[in-house]
């Protein structure tokens, strides 16, 4: 081991490499661990050697000659070792910054894995992650993202023609993203979409009367396509969402319980749906394939369930008279609306949604507004003096 004192000197003129080596180190006599490197292709490289807090050796790389000085070498080779004294470990704190993922990264091995094995959206969020928010972040590394980077990438949404609430929807997806990388040790600091400025939503309030209710599913009794009737009046008369009807099985219908079974729900939990006699009367009417497990069997696909109703629907609302606007999740509004006019409470209409939140509810929940008038005139009562009252009104001196 060579050892001699790393000056500009030497490094004009190093040791010759010995043949059949491909390199020869000089330790520096003076700041211990101190190392030029010399290849036998020529180039320099200054390293420093050192013991971490639990005895092992370890070498960081300070730099090549040309691109640092030997002064610079030096003084790094100073700083470092200084570090160390103090209890610092600059190897270990070098190999964190370069083991930290890419957002594209940790998506794609850690969050998109977790989502597809939790919830029943898994879809939508891998299309919110594969056609924004990796192709806008995903090269990033997790600690390079910043909250004016979480501003920008609102700013492009908006300016794609995304909708208030779909923007949100991102940003929640950002927020979950990040919120998940620090809770696993997959980056040190702050999220950056912890706060990421949500816009202000306008939740629809479309939904049906008894009397448009009444038509839809005379409509529906008319309607060619019987699968996809039979599960739009499911839909109808159950409140669940679309792909818990649509993707149901036969192995989740209890028609002795009177529930339909939803092993994995939005919420990524488990949840039961009540069965109301006509909900029980479209089912028992269903035929069961053979070949596919499935309540509602493709006719195209064997064994998978049906696709969609968009074509059936679109039909249905016609010939009801439906607005052109109406949306099949505004079944599930409707259902919820129908039994608060009823007089249901909030807590039974969320359990058979399936909310955990009393104010999601409360967004489904739509008054009627001849409900309203006659709970206004509740209050025109109290202020309307009764035949027997006004008879005791006494006038002065009487």
């Amino acid at each position: 081991m060579a050892t001699a004192t790393i000056t500009r000197t030497l490094a004009k003129s190093p040791p010759a490499v010995p043949a059949g080596k491909r390199q020869v180190r000089v330790f520096d006599d003076r700041i211990r661990g101190f190392i030029m490197e010399v290849r036998d292709s020529g180039s320099i490289t200054f390293w420093l050697r050192y013991a971490d807090a639990r005895g092992r050796a370890k070498e960081v790389r300070i730099g090549r000659l040309g691109d640092i000085t030997v002064d610079q070498a030096r003084q790094r080779a100073e700083q470092l070792r200084a570090a160390v004294t103090l209890g610092g470990d600059p190897g270990a704190d070098r190999d964190k910054v370069r083991s930290v993922a890419s957002f594209g990264e940790f998506v794609e091995q850690k969050y998109l894995p977790k989502v597809r094995d939790a919830l029943r959206a898994a879809a939508d969020y891998e299309a919110m992650c594969r056609l924004r928010l990796v192709p806008a972040l995903g090269r990033r590394a997790l600690d390079e993202v910043t909250p004016s980077d979480v501003s920008e990438l609102r700013r492009k949404l908006l300016a794609e023609g995304l909708s208030n609430g779909r923007v949100n929807r991102h940003l929640a997806v950002l927020r979950r993203i990040f919120g998940l990388a620090l809770r696993w040790g997959a980056y040190e600091g702050r999220n950056p979409a912890a706060q990421p400025d949500m816009l202000p939503e306008r939740h629809r309030e479309e939904f049906l009367s008894d009397a448009q209710h009444v038509r839809l599913l005379a409509a529906l009794d008319a309607e060619p396509d019987r699968v996809a009737a039979a599960a739009i009046r499911l839909l109808a008369l159950t409140g669940a969402r679309r792909n818990e009807v649509l993707r149901a099985r036969w192995a989740h219908v209890d028609l002795v319980r009177r529930t339909l079974t939803v092993p994995l729900a939005k919420n990524g939990e488990r949840r039961h749906v009540p069965l109301s006699d006509a909900a029980l009367a479209v089912l028992r009417a269903l035929p069961r394939a053979l070949d596919n497990p499935h309540v509602f069997p493709s006719a195209r696909r064997r064994g998978q369930p049906l696709e969609n109703v968009r074509g059936a629907w679109a039909r249905a609302k016609r010939a009801a008279g439906l607005p052109a606007s109406l949306r099949l999740h505004d079944l599930r509004h409707s259902f919820a609306s129908a039994l608060a006019n009823r007089g249901h409470s909030l807590y039974e209409i969320g359990q058979i949604l399936g909310h955990k939140q009393v104010a999601t509810t409360t967004r489904y929940a739509h008054l009627s507004q001849d409900r309203l008038v006659a709970a206004a005139n509740a209050v025109g009562e109290i202020s309307r003096p009764s035949p027997a009252s006004a008879g005791d009104v006494k006038t002065e001196g009487g």
